[in-house]
């Protein structure tokens, strides 16, 4: 399934999910250790000025990535670790993504984030959800799906 098929009303807004949030947290610990890396900061939770869970990760060659999860579409990510405030992430592929997929969560790749935005992926997001896009005018599917609108 593209990520463009997991567009859907709420899906642009904060969207805790204590149960989604711990499955997902445990492949994150999983999928980290699979590959030689350690989990290094702690879980930063959805609110206004982002709509997804965030922790960050250090990999056995030393780089360091955040793991995102937007709970509305069971969605993960990976990003490059950045300062908090900067907005526009730089997405990679998340290292040992199979774990994730045997949790029934949807790994979105590196190609996908980057995909441009089209008006036609916008019909199924609410109006407010639309005005937030305008307002913010995100470029990619990834800044759509992981934002930080406030």
């Amino acid at each position: 399934m593209e990520i463009i098929h997991l567009f859907q009303a709420g899906v642009t807004k904060p969207h805790p999910d204590q149960a989604a949030s711990a499955t997902w947290l445990a492949m994150v610990y999983a999928s980290t250790r699979a590959v030689g890396g350690v989990v290094t900061t702690s879980v930063e939770e959805p609110m206004t000025g982002r709509n997804h869970y965030r922790v960050g990760v250090r990999l056995r060659d030393g780089s360091s990535l955040s793991i995102l999860f937007n709970a509305a579409a069971f969605l993960v990510a990976g990003a490059e670790r950045q300062d908090a405030h900067m907005i526009n992430a730089v997405f990679v592929d998340v290292p040992g993504g199979e774990v994730y997929r045997r949790a029934a969560l949807r790994l979105a790749t590196t190609a996908e984030l980057n995909q441009p935005i089209e008006d036609r992926y916008l019909h199924l997001l609410t109006e407010e959800e639309r005005q937030d896009v305008a307002y913010h005018q995100p470029s990619r599917l990834g800044d759509l799906l992981f934002n930080w609108f406030d």
